[in-house]
């Protein structure tokens, strides 16, 4: 769900300010094309308008219709704005400077269906054991993952790492995040083979807020934002 946060030019302005000048990464997130990262790294006059310069990390072509800039402070929750891309080079994309910065909130711990090459690799703790699995759905706290698991996993054991890649239905964006370690809360068995399980893990710093844009990303996925 998407709030204004500040639509003051103020403080909008010493927001734009500030993650230029700590480098903040944002994510472009813009209907019919990939969610694309990208840092921001000026703020220029062009006849007349105010615009931000992002720097690409890696090469591609923006469509010129509305899109969605998300960046997230650390500990804090995803943050964001929209806006329109006014001039593209190869490495570099200039949009107009927001006139307001809304915040991402999500429902307390929702659960996202990922895609089925969203996976993940774990051991059970004190095993060398390698188990692969794909991520069914995901939340900030659990996920459900399914695969040909070992059957000395049982309920309560703990997972250690649990290493995730998670991948949006549509397109080749991906975020990773590590949990250092996950408790099997539940376990279904689908065959004589295939087993689920459901899990629970707690991230912090980077890892977490990796799962976080991707989880704010999902939330608007199936809803591509406008400008209005």
């Amino acid at each position: 769900m998407q709030e204004l946060w500040s639509d003051d030019p103020k403080v909008v302005g010493e927001e734009i300010i500030r993650i230029v000048g700590q480098r903040i990464p944002v994510t472009l997130f813009q209907k019919g094309l990939n969610p694309q990262k990208l840092t921001p790294s000026e703020i220029f006059i062009k006849e007349g308008a105010r615009l931000l310069l992002l720097a690409k990390e890696s090469p591609f072509q923006s469509p010129q219709d509305p899109c969605l800039l998300l960046y997230q402070h650390q500990n804090q929750p995803m943050r964001g704005f929209h806006t329109s891309p006014m001039l593209e080079t190869s490495s570099e994309l200039g949009v107009l400077f927001p006139s307001s910065i809304i915040t991402i909130q999500r429902r307390k711990y929702p659960r996202y269906v990922t895609s089925p090459r969203s996976v993940a690799t774990f051991t059970r703790k004190a095993s060398q054991y390698l188990n692969h699995g794909i991520i069914k759905n995901i939340s900030i706290e659990g996920a459900r993952v399914v695969g040909k698991f070992s059957q000395h996993i049982q309920k309560g054991d703990k997972l250690s790492p649990l290493s995730m890649t998670l991948r949006l239905k549509f397109g080749d964006f991906e975020e990773k995040a590590t949990a250092p370690e996950a408790i099997v809360r539940r376990i279904t068995e689908i065959d004589q083979e295939t087993r689920e399980f459901g899990v629970h893990f707690t991230l912090k710093g980077t890892d977490r807020e990796n799962l976080e844009r991707y989880l704010s990303i999902c939330s608007i996925e199936d809803s591509p934002p406008n400008a209005t």
